[in-house]
């Protein structure tokens, strides 16, 4: 049980939160734990699509509501999984209602599900006065996904380890995000497991960090974009290097798969360009138009992470 102060009287019966999807501008398997998790470098960042996430506090019990069918609504909920998790690690007894407004696409490699129970979190200690640190709540996020500490942290960010470890680099220059999302599944699981020793490495990861933290030359960031999985999945859904060409035609400055996928995206400089990209492919599947943010969680009423 976490050690913290419990004031109890927070004042707050209720809280609406912004959860906010990540991209991973780089992913690289770096090795194998003896528990069979993999271990990653990884710069992730923040995007402008977002969940709504709102407590209510209540007696003793969680229930979650989403207003879309087909993402769980029970212990299978990462929401769920955070709030219950939160409960048992600072051993308040205590409750929550969390109703999801579901704006970030669902098994899509965008942290969807990762960023509502960073929110649930966030949150909770916001409704019940706990006063737990970024840490304390990262230490309880990584119990639950791998994501769940960058997603509290937010805005730009080398991701290490499992997921635990995580250090804020300086933000992203202005440029646009266009995320293309095709209509098939993958499992995550499945595509670690198809993973090759052989692509384990650093060589994205740490190009990217260098220019990051160098020059900041846009098309250079862009041009070290790339991800580990990205072979793996694009192998069972072929329109993942079709997407990624129609990208750099349209002159963005590089394209890359996110997370374990299926979702591709486009860095540009230009908000025309990206728009128009958008505007001309938008019948063809789920596209979007994000920016970067600086945060993971956002009070909707005021006040951020």
């Amino acid at each position: 049980m976490l050690n913290y102060a419990y004031d109890g009287v927070s004042g707050l019966e209720q809280i609406q939160l912004a959860a906010y999807g990540k991209v991973n501008m780089t992913l690289d398997i770096v090795g194998k734990r003896t528990d069979g998790y993999h271990l990653l470098q990884s710069v992730m960042q923040s995007i402008s699509t977002a969940d709504q996430v709102t407590l209510t506090k209540v007696p003793d019990q969680i229930r979650v509501t989403v207003d879309l069918p087909n993402i769980p609504a029970n212990e299978d909920n990462t929401a769920w999984q955070a709030a219950d998790a939160f409960f048992q690690a600072v051993g308040i007894t205590g409750g929550v209602e969390v109703h999801i407004a579901k704006k970030i696409p669902a098994a899509a490699g965008l942290g969807g599900g990762t960023a509502d129970g960073a929110a649930v979190l966030y949150g909770l200690n916001k409704l019940y006065g706990t006063n737990l640190s970024l840490k304390e709540l990262q230490q309880i996020g990584s119990t639950i996904g791998a994501d769940v500490p960058f997603c509290l942290l937010g805005g730009t960010a080398l991701v290490e380890g499992i997921g635990e470890k995580t250090t804020v680099l300086p933000a992203l220059p202005d440029v646009y995000f266009v995320l293309i999302r095709p209509d098939h599944k993958v499992s995550t699981a499945s595509v670690y497991k198809r993973l090759s020793e052989k692509s384990y490495g650093t060589a994205y990861t740490a190009k990217f960090v260098s220019h990051l933290t160098g020059n900041r030359s846009t098309a250079q960031l862009g041009a070290a974009l790339g991800n580990a999985l990205e072979t793996v999945t694009a192998s069972l859904i072929p329109e993942i290097e079709e997407w990624k060409e129609r990208l750099l035609k349209s002159n963005a400055l590089g394209a890359a798969m996110s997370g374990s996928g299926p979702t591709v995206f486009g860095l540009f400089e230009r908000y025309d360009e990206a728009y128009a990209f958008v505007q001309h492919w938008k019948e063809e599947s789920l596209v979007m138009l994000a920016h970067p943010v600086g945060y993971g969680v956002k009070q909707l009423n005021g006040g951020d992470l």
